[in-house]
């Protein structure tokens, strides 16, 4: 049996809509039903096996008005639930967080309350900095499973595919064994800017060696981000061979290649530029990019063990843009406690 509560007061919220029978109601899900409040602009939902909410299956899970239902999933069978929904008539999480959060769900990953708030304020900040509308694909490894961590940040596209083994924790995303990959199925060739591309990888651990983080290279041209341990951290972004070179002691933290002409390219780190040269771009790579290798003809090679706590793809950007992007970053990962 499924049973429902009323709503409760909290800060912003009202305490109708009230909570109106379940219906349904199948071995691991049912549908939450409720009355629908004048002004609420979104629903936040309660689910628990306890009658009193001491803990927590679904936590503030938000529903966009006018919408005033929502199929609850991935239940045991054999046992009660209780729900119980509020109203807020302002806007609690921006949209495109929330389809994130969305989308995470349906691939039946799951994302913490602390998580949310950290991607939320992660996308209202880069929108503000105007970094969001360059971003192609952005993985925050958050949710410590495969089916959050492929999720695309930016979008339904990109999804990623993990191969081989990976661990997967609330500090990141690690491959663990020979082959190990995740294909973001991003297409450098058919998204991508000639002149205008960036890649990130933030690094939490130190590397195995000679390795590249994220890139894809044809025979002719490509693009990479490869950081050596206490050796060289290597930038090329659309260039047919030549890279950026930095003597790098420390293989820890957010690394950015960008370029954003067609003979410029620099190489970011922590929020300062490194590397700078004038290197003519040649030609995208008809490839899928790879993270945690190199994309390479069709190979995975160069695989890498550096645990990944964020990775993107999009336009160049400016150095002030390229400075922001960290600050928000490293934001985003220290309210994870997974900052280095």
């Amino acid at each position: 049996m499924i049973l429902a509560t009323h709503g409760i007061v909290a800060s912003q919220i009202v305490t109708v809509p009230v909570a109106t029978a379940a219906t349904g109601i199948g071995q691991t899900s049912f549908t939450a039903n409720w009355n629908a409040y004048t002004g609420a602009v979104v629903y936040l939902l309660d689910v628990s096996t306890s009658p009193t909410f001491d803990t927590f299956i679904y936590e503030d899970q938000q529903v966009n008005a006018p919408t005033t239902s929502y199929v609850v999933i991935g239940l045991n069978s054999n046992t009660t639930y209780y729900y119980r929904v509020r109203a807020s008539t302002e806007a609690l999480t921006d949209p495109d967080a929330q389809a994130f959060f969305d989308r995470v769900t349906t691939a039946g990953g799951s994302l913490s309350t602390t998580e949310q708030d950290a991607v939320n304020t992660l996308v209202v900040q880069m929108k503000t900095d105007g970094i969001w509308s360059k971003m192609k694909a952005i993985y925050p490894m958050v949710g410590a499973s495969a089916a959050a961590c492929a999720q695309n940040l930016k979008s339904s596209s990109f999804t990623g595919t993990f191969n081989g083994s990976w661990t997967f924790a609330s500090t990141g995303a690690v491959p663990t064994a020979s082959g190990a990959y995740m294909n973001t199925n991003l297409n450098q060739s058919l998204v991508s800017n000639l002149d205008s591309t960036h890649l990130s990888y933030y690094s939490r651990t130190t590397s195995n060696g000679t390795e590249v983080e994220i890139g894809a290279q044809s025979s002719t041209n490509g693009s990479l981000i490869e950081i050596r341990t206490s050796g060289t951290t290597y930038f090329r972004i659309n260039s047919p061979g030549s890279y950026l070179t930095y003597s790098d002691s420390d293989s820890k933290g957010f690394y950015v290649g960008n370029r954003t002409a067609s003979n410029v390219i620099n190489g970011w780190k922590n929020g300062t530029k490194i590397a700078s040269g004038t290197i003519a771009s040649s030609a995208l790579p008809n490839l899928n990019v790879y993270i945690g290798a190199f994309h390479e003809n069709g190979n995975a090679n160069y695989r890498t063990t550096k645990e990944c706590a964020l990775s993107s793809i999009g336009d160049g950007l400016t150095d002030a843009e390229a400075s922001d992007f960290y600050n928000s970053v490293q934001a985003f990962n220290t309210t994870l406690s997974r900052q280095v």
